[in-house]
């Protein structure tokens, strides 16, 4: 009996190890043990700013993707959740004083519900008009937080009040924490995507992506799913616009409504791949900094130089990498996945 019980621990500490040692499984985890140490490597406080925007812009992508690229309903009017998360946490933090933490999950929230009524007409529409009508939503939502003023601060916009820096208030004089809360949030949401994406509702959102009338011929819920596929996007991307807000202390509504922003949003997914869990993550890489570096060097010189450029990226994007730079990263990292299996399996 001792034997047995003996064996059996055998089996599951070889099990344990030979876990440990899958590079499927350890590669991951190297790559979060790096990501940690970056704050210690990049001490340039710029660089180190445009990493941050990198990570929040890859984490709003995935978050666009849920809806744009599973279930391949090209939303152009995103801003509309970036600039509600951002405004609802900023008003309740100006006007009573409620932490971020709390007023973020209002501005979800809100968000949602915007976005089931915004989803009632334009899910009615098809291809390009859909898009349309998104970006439609985008610009009356910008019109009338320019309206209102008394409310918003109109297009003079709305300065985060600063109180000396605390977490309860989500508020740094450095950029390190900024970095270590949007790399936690990166994280958690690609948990949550790569969980819904391997669910019952995720294989909805495939389908209809891939053939709506073949979905609804199975018996898929085409208006259930695709009105879920944007509350849960909306939600993200509000949360993700309060941490903006907070990043940057300052917000109006051109910036947070503009249809830029929600092409900046889209182009990270389409970029990196549609309907993958880390393809924004990757297009963020790329865009975010050409983004930046356009604006400084020809923002003065050529002002509109970075729209100009965001169409180059999206056309060469399609005709060059129709599916994604994922693609040929999710080959690279596949080889080099075999080869240590391989090297595992000699030793």
């Amino acid at each position: 009996m001792k034997n047995v019980k003996t064996s059996r621990q055998e089996i599951k500490n070889t099990a344990g190890n030979a876990m440990i040692l899958n590079p499927r499984n350890y590669l991951p985890i190297l790559g979060l043990a790096l990501a940690l140490l970056v704050p210690l490597i990049v001490t340039n406080s710029y660089y180190l700013g445009l990493i941050n925007l990198v990570i929040l812009f890859g984490a709003a992508g995935i978050a666009w993707n849920i809806v744009g690229g599973y279930a391949r309903q090209v939303s152009l009017g995103h801003s509309i959740f970036f600039g509600i998360g951002a405004y609802t946490t900023t008003l309740l933090q100006i006007k009573f004083n409620i932490s971020p933490w709390i007023g973020m999950f209002f501005g979800g929230v809100f968000a949602v519900l915007i976005g089931i009524l915004m989803g009632m007409s334009v899910f009615r529409m098809k291809g390009h008009y859909f898009a349309v009508f998104t970006i439609a939503y985008s610009y009356v939502m910008m019109l009338l937080f320019q309206k209102f003023r008394g409310l918003t601060g109109g297009a003079e916009g709305l300065s985060v009040p600063f109180n000396d820096g605390s977490l309860a208030m989500f508020q740094f004089s450095s950029k390190v924490p900024y970095y270590y809360i949007f790399l936690l949030a990166l994280v958690l949401i690609i948990l949550l995507v790569q969980r819904l994406g391997k669910s019952r509702i995720g294989y909805y959102w495939t389908a209809i992506g891939q053939d709506e009338q073949a979905a609804m011929a199975i018996g898929i819920n085409i208006a259930m799913a695709k009105h879920l596929a944007l509350g849960i996007s909306a939600f993200l991307t509000a949360i993700l616009g309060s941490f903006y807000a907070q990043y940057v202390y300052f917000i109006e509504p051109f910036s947070m409504f503009s249809t830029h922003m929600s092409v900046e949003i889209a182009l990270v997914a389409i970029v990196g791949g549609l309907g993958t869990v880390m393809g924004p993550v990757v297009g963020a890489i790329v865009v975010k900094p050409i983004a930046e570096l356009t604006n400084m060097f020809l923002g003065n010189v050529l002002p509109g130089a970075n729209y100009a450029l965001y169409g180059l990226i999206l056309i060469v994007a399609i005709i060059v990498i129709p599916n994604g730079l994922i693609v040929p990263i999710n080959r690279l990292y596949q080889k080099l996945i075999n080869r240590l299996e391989r090297s595992s399996d000699r030793n």
